[in-house]
């Protein structure tokens, strides 16, 4: 006893003398040009940076120091390092408040998506693109869709992302370009599509697009990339933003397809709001969008009559019979979507915050698959082509976040996502998503700059529909299930060399049928060659397992069947990338350049078939649409992008965002048979293949010559590609007595002739199906410019007014055969904030 209590003592009296010999340190991390507390910045004794602490969600820190003249070195992502020597006296506390400036580079761009954890732009080993929400706004984009064209390498046809070439049209089943909310899968249960209208815009941070594999952290459907969709959380100051838009569809300048009349030309209108606020401890957003569209696709089928001043329409069909609908079957959208993020942060316990986020939409509209035909018809659908769908969806997520003082972090996070798809046609479908994660992530104080993230996940998804009546039981009803464990290992070698590397094991499973277990892996290495130049290299595999619609579907959409498969098999793919990003400084002008080399390579490429593959009863004979297995594949190309901005004069800036991408995606063995149609018939890329063949067609399989295959062989792409784009966006901003910011911008972008398609379009021509698609093909084979201009004037600090006219010169275009792109819009804008 005597013993414990001179212990006891012992223990006192040292911990009473080390209080007298160390001191605190407290203090909060500013952003120093809007006052905003700054949350995770680095604190650390600059005599032992094992030393440190990271501020809160209020950006408070305390360190213990030992008494005396001291100094402490203050880092943050995208912010200039600050040393501070500080006083600290034993047994007291000294209090500062620091203020960190922004880095002066137009680098200073902060991601989380490369790694999950922030990290600046030039560190990254994969190419990345990010789009600031002020440039959204900017040209008055009305959904995520919308916002993301103007990216570099990225096209998205009738809702489709295509990264690089990677992917052709799939009809809205399978994706390989992961869509992320908040970190976090948006895409549906069912197919793996994205609901753009779904996403909140209107409450940005940035979008960070990612390119390439990125299958290790993100999992199946990254298989060539991620767009990961931030939102924002509250500053110090509550903010309350609306976004009022109102525009109108221009008649066609292809004059004999307009179906309104002059003075009646179709509108659109919405509004996108939200209010976000710090209420003591609570960090609350609420924000929402609404729009009502009346489209420019008209009537499926009747005349368009004119009385007065309003186009009245005959819904009649080609029979003289009334059509069962109370509306004109055309094409529209409406919709209204709210959403709500709520995070508590913990007094008790420091670094500590919980709360849940979630998103619900309402929407009414129409889809259309085919024009009627390439003249009066283009802007019209063809007789059963056109789906209407009134659907309902939401999405709920809890977490849970812990940082702590030494740098680690916990992020436990879930989803439940659901969309119902009430669809005429006999096409409705319903499925649920349960998505959970729990990832650690810890930065080495005592190994600078050592990041280890690991982390597992599950997702169940849930499907019934009438759509995929082809499952083994034939009710529609279908289940998936995925879970993985994966790590990442980031570390910068003597503050110049940057090294990553990854691992990801996969199970998968669809109806219990098949139960896969697949690992993946990925390294990257990046390096400062000189000042602002970083030369990057990745390698990376992917792994796709086929969505229930690419299994099961079987429906028909304007007398096309589409067919199930319920033997496609998943795919994989490696990709490999070299590239160099340079910064730029030319006078005021201030940006990056970044060149960029691709190489991947797909085996059991999954691609959507259209072909002899249904019954010989069809509207169309046998012709019907398939997911098949094609075999090997590969892409490669080159990606070049420039970002940057220049303050020239105190009343005059401007911004720059260009990039070309050229890709060559191209069939390792053309000639592989892949698949027999219902005829018996061997089908191949080079059976398949509109640039076979030109435009002279023998319904009965012409056998091409040894040159045309040989042809082919060397330079055929895969079907539904681009193989150049490029994209302009320039913007100039005045300010006009120090008081007024007028801003001129405009956008262009380059789609090339898609070279490929389905043969099978080419055979339906030539034995007389109306959709013309050969003629009009033939007609615009030199590929598409479009223009687009915007304006927009500050009158006061929290009020704007902007115009934009999107395809300026009114061309009529195609980017997916057979449905045709908008012609000329005009919207004007009023945004109001305070």
């Amino acid at each position: 006893m005597k013993r414990i209590f001179t212990t006891s003592i012992l223990s006192l009296l040292v911990l009473f003398s080390v209080a007298q010999d160390t001191g605190t340190v407290k203090g909060v991390v500013k952003d120093k040009e809007s006052g905003e507390t700054i949350i995770g910045a680095s604190v650390v004794w600059s005599t032992d940076k094992g030393r440190g602490a990271a501020t809160d969600f209020d950006g408070n820190f305390s360190l213990q120091l030992p008494g005396g003249a001291q100094k402490i070195i203050i880092t943050s992502i995208g912010y200039e390092t600050q040393t501070l020597p500080v006083t600290v006296k034993n047994g007291e506390t000294t209090t500062v408040t620091i203020a960190l400036g922004m880095e002066s580079q137009q680098m200073e761009m902060v991601v989380v998506s490369a790694g999950k954890f922030e990290q600046k732009r030039e560190d990254l080993t994969v190419s990345v693109a990010v789009i600031k929400p002020d440039i959204i706004e900017s040209r008055g984009s009305t959904s995520a869709e919308d916002a993301l064209e103007q990216t570099p390498g990225l096209t998205i046809m009738d809702g489709e992302a295509q990264m690089r070439g990677g992917s052709g049209y799939s009809f809205g089943a399978g994706s390989r370009v992961m869509l992320l909310v908040d970190d976090l899968p948006i895409l549906s249960g069912d197919a793996g599509r994205p609901s753009w209208g779904f996403v909140p815009i209107e409450n940005l941070e940035q979008i960070e697009v990612i390119k390439g594999a990125s299958s290790v952290l993100y999992g199946s459907s990254a298989l060539n990339g991620i767009i990961n969709i931030r939102t924002a959380y509250p500053k110090d100051k509550p903010k309350t933003k609306i976004n009022l838009y109102t525009g109108f569809y221009s008649a066609p300048a292809q004059e004999d397809a307009r179906w309104w009349d002059q003075d009646d030309l179709p509108i659109y209108g919405g509004m996108n709001f939200f209010h976000s606020r710090k209420v003591g401890t609570w960090d609350i957003v609420a924000g929402g969008n609404f729009l009502i569209d009346n489209g420019f696709i008209g009537p499926e089928t009747g005349d368009t009559i004119i009385q007065g001043a309003a186009a009245v329409v005959d819904t009649r069909d080609s029979t003289g019979a009334v059509l069962d609908w109370h509306a004109p079957r055309k094409e529209f959208s409406n919709r209204f979507r709210f959403n709500v993020n709520i995070r508590k942060r913990s007094i008790k316990t420091p670094g500590l915050a919980y709360g849940i986020n979630a998103n619900a939409m309402y929407s009414k509209g129409t889809s259309t698959l085919l024009w009627m035909n390439n003249t009066y018809g283009l802007y019209r659908p063809y007789a059963g082509s056109i789906t209407r769908t009134v659907q309902t969806s939401f999405n709920i997520d809890p977490f849970i976040t812990y940082s702590g003082t030494k740098g680690s972090k916990h992020t436990l996070r879930g989803r439940v996502f659901h969309q119902n798809n009430d669809n005429d046609n006999n096409q409705g479908n319903m499925n649920y998503v349960f998505f959970g994660e729990y990832q650690f992530a810890h930065r080495f104080a005592e190994v600078k700059d050592l990041t280890i993230t690991v982390g597992t996940m599950a997702q169940y998804s849930l499907s019934e529909a009438q759509l995929y009546l082809g499952n083994e039981r034939g009710d529609g009803k279908s289940n998936a299930t995925n879970a993985a464990l994966y790590v990442q290992v980031d570390k910068k070698f003597w503050n110049r060399v940057n090294l990553n590397g990854g691992a990801r094991f996969e199970y998968f499973s669809i109806n219990s049928q098949d139960t896969i277990i697949r690992p993946v892996f990925r390294i990257g290495a990046n390096t400062r060659l000189w000042k602002e130049g970083y030369l990057r290299a990745s390698f990376g595999e992917g792994f796709r397992f086929p969505s229930i619609a690419e299994r099961y579907i079987f429906t028909t959409v304007g007398g096309l069947p589409i067919v199930p498969n319920p033997d496609v098999q998943p795919e994989r793919s490696y990709a490999a990338e070299v590239g160099l990003m340079q910064g730029i400084k030319i006078g005021k002008f201030l940006g990056y350049l970044d060149l960029a080399g691709f190489y991947q390579y797909y085996m059991n490429f999954v691609e959507f078939n259209a072909g002899q593959f249904g019954a010989p009863n069809g509207q169309y004979g046998r012709f019907a649409f398939k997911s098949l297995n094609t075999g090997d594949a590969r892409v490669y190309g080159v990606d070049v992008s420039l970002i940057g901005n220049g303050q020239f004069t105190p009343w005059f800036g401007m911004n720059v965002m260009a990039g070309y991408t050229y890709s060559r995606p191209q069939s390792v063995d053309p000639f592989y048979v892949y698949a027999k149609d219902s005829l018996g018939n061997d089908v191949s890329q080079v059976s398949s293949s509109s640039s076979m063949f030109g435009t002279q067609f023998d319904p009965n399989y012409p056998k091409p010559t040894a040159a045309d295959t040989a042809e082919f062989a060397k330079n055929g792409i895969l079907k539904y590609r681009f193989e150049h784009l490029a994209n302009v966006d320039v913007e100039f901003v005045f300010t006009i007595k120090k008081k007024y910011k007028l801003s001129v911008g405009g956008t262009y972008r380059y789609y090339s002739y898609m070279k490929n398609v389905d043969r099978v379009f080419y055979q339906l021509d030539v034995a007389g199906f109306p959709w013309n698609a050969v003629e009009f093909r033939e007609q615009n084979n030199s590929g598409d410019h479009v223009f687009d201009l915007r304006g927009a004037i500050e009158l006061t600090e929290n009020i704007k007014l902007g115009i934009s006219v999107k395809n300026l010169a009114n061309r009529v275009y195609a980017l997916r055969p057979l449905k045709v792109n908008a012609p000329r819009t005009t919207q004007l804008q009023l945004t109001v904030q305070f």
